[in-house]
């Protein structure tokens, strides 16, 4: 029974001593879009430009699709045919 209270009371000042230095957490916006400070905004574009392929600026790019080499249409537009307008009946 003493080993039973000794290892009971072991474990609860263990697990006290835990909560004796924990904080509250405080969340502080970085981004400027989200609260953040203004000045940050040139320092978190210069971390994203740097994260990019080649260090260059982040620009647009597309990456079609491999169709498997199935045949697509030509990009070329079709003439349209002219509609003829009808006349309205006043």
């Amino acid at each position: 029974m003493k080993i039973l209270a000794a290892v009971v009371g072991t474990s609860v000042l263990l697990s006290s001593i835990g909560a004796v230095h924990a904080s509250e957490l405080v969340y502080r916006p970085i981004n400027p879009s989200f609260g953040g400070d203004p000045l940050n905004g040139n320092w978190l574009l210069s971390q994203a430009t740097a994260q990019t392929a080649g260090g260059g600026s982040p620009g647009f790019s597309i990456d079609f699709p491999d169709f498997g080499g199935i045949p697509q249409p030509d990009p070329t537009p079709v003439p349209v045919p002219e509609v003829p307008l009808i006349p309205s009946a006043n």
